[in-house]
């Protein structure tokens, strides 16, 4: 799935290209998209058309676009979604889900390569949006909500949980899943499966600190997500891993600080975690 990192890149693509725009013409390709808010396509059609898009916000890994009158566009990229400015002439592409067209000229095309697509979008009241898309309220967003290391460290002790399944539970923690998750906990040298309540003061504080760095590398890596990024990036045509990460994907090549075997071990089912075994204690 997209992540944070991702997802905050195009929520700022949106917030320069979009907010104060008008929506004019809306044109959705496939109907599955709009099921979990709507009946069918023209119900979004009706919901968006004339809407002016007033702010673009997100909360893990969802974008919510405010509109007037309190209602929100939301954008759920799903899996491996994307989305893409284009001339409200042109055509939808094969791989594209819905379109939108504005007033001034322009329009924003959401795409995603798959046979069943995992991208959602649907317009909603806003005090309703969170609600509509299963985020819960209190789930920490290591971004938006930016706590304390303190904050942090009584989070991770309420939390009590293996810090792996901590970072990747959505009730807990918003828009981080398998990649970032890794990358963290290396970037860290703290083991998945390191229970969160009994972290040392010094651990916190490199767990607190490899979040903030993680992100902020991830955002700087993805570039303009608007224009010509790929939405799935982590790991190329050839199976290699992005270049920006340290641990992901890299199963049997040496672990960059100590050189020693990445390992790929099985938590529970579904879910993957890549370690070393060496210096992530």
């Amino acid at each position: 799935m997209l992540e944070l990192p991702e997802v905050e890149v195009l929520r700022k693509d949106l917030e320069k290209e979009v907010v104060g725009k008008r929506v004019k013409d809306v044109t959705v390709e496939t109907a599955s998209v709009v099921r979990p808010f709507h009946r069918n396509r023209p119900d979004l059609v009706k919901a968006l058309e004339g809407r002016k898009i007033e702010a673009a916000r997100r909360r893990g890994n969802i974008i919510f676009l405010e509109l007037d009158e309190g209602m929100t566009w939301i954008l759920d990229p799903g899996e491996a979604g994307s989305l893409h400015k284009e001339t409200a002439s042109e055509k939808p592409g094969p791989d594209t889900h819905m379109a939108a067209t504005f007033t001034t000229g322009g329009a924003l095309h959401v795409s995603e390569v798959a046979d069943e697509p995992t991208v959602r979008i649907g317009v909603v009241p806003t005090d309703e949006a969170l609600d509509a898309v299963g985020l819960s309220p209190d789930a920490l967003d290591l971004f938006d909500d930016n706590p304390t290391w303190m904050e942090f460290g009584r989070f991770l002790a309420e939390a009590d949980k293996p810090l792996k399944l901590l970072l990747v539970d959505p009730d807990l923690v918003a828009g981080i899943g398998p990649v970032y998750s890794d990358e963290i906990l290396w970037e860290a040298g703290l083991r998945h499966d390191h229970p969160s309540s009994t972290l040392s003061t010094q651990e916190t504080r490199r767990l607190y600190r490899a979040t903030q760095e993680v992100i902020v590398a991830a955002m700087k890596a993805a570039g303009s997500s608007l224009d010509d990024a790929e939405a799935d990036s982590m790991i190329d045509d050839e199976g290699e891993s992005a270049q920006h990460l340290r641990v992901y994907g890299r199963d049997g090549k040496p672990c960059h600080r100590c050189r020693r075997p990445i390992l790929r071990t099985r938590i529970k089912k579904g879910v993957y975690t890549y370690h070393c075994q060496q210096c992530m204690i």
